[in-house]
């Protein structure tokens, strides 16, 4: 990182400027919504950061492409896969592991170790602490598998697990399966439910 101390600028290394929000603003963002929304606030988290993460991922194409000489639909998989974990790691996110067991079944999952917004949350927030990422996957994916893709989180460290814990399919699916899902509802049964949407 760098920094234009007078601008107030921060930019990352390959010049494309980077927002750096305090765990306060973070917290702060998250019990306005919940106060303003009500139980809408979880959907308009969500899709803030599919957005954003869309946005993010058109930046990070582009940075990608012009490092490596070529476009980024061309990287082998382990490529992609290594830039991702490495992107999360060092804009501080998290620890990001990619499982692609399912994913000649559309579906993806995720483990994100160290998820900032799980270690700053208050217990006291009714909502999943991981939405705002969960959208930011959403986003990152549609845009670089091209098609229209959304995430649940299905584990939160939050809730004493080591990690917190995301599925990404179609948009359609996760919608279909959503009404089954309860806060006790743990990652496998999330992945089931997605499996057998695959085969209903």
């Amino acid at each position: 990182m760098t920094a234009d101390v007078e601008a107030g600028i921060l930019y990352n290394r390959s010049g494309r400027r980077v927002l750096a929000l305090t765990n306060d603003f973070l917290i702060g963002l998250h019990r306005a919504l919940e106060k303003e929304c009500g139980d809408k606030s979880g959907h308009v988290l969500l899709n803030c950061g599919k957005r954003w993460g869309k946005n993010f991922a058109v930046g990070l194409d582009g940075e990608w492409s012009q490092f490596y000489g070529s476009p980024s639909s061309d990287f082998p998989m382990a490529m992609f896969h290594s830039l991702l974990i490495q992107e999360f790691g060092h804009n501080g996110w998290g620890v990001l592991t990619i499982d692609y067991q399912h994913v000649n079944s559309g579906i993806v999952s995720l483990s994100l170790a160290g998820a900032i917004m799980a270690e700053i949350m208050p217990d006291s927030s009714s909502q999943p602490a991981d939405l705002l990422t969960a959208g930011i996957f959403a986003g990152i994916l549609s845009h670089f598998m091209s098609r229209e893709l959304n995430c649940i989180q299905s584990q939160c460290a939050k809730n004493g697990f080591t990690q917190s814990r995301f599925v990404v399919a179609s948009s359609n699916r996760i919608e279909s399966i959503t009404k089954s899902i309860t806060s006790d509802t743990s990652h496998d049964a999330i992945l089931k439910l997605l499996l057998d949407s695959a085969n209903a």
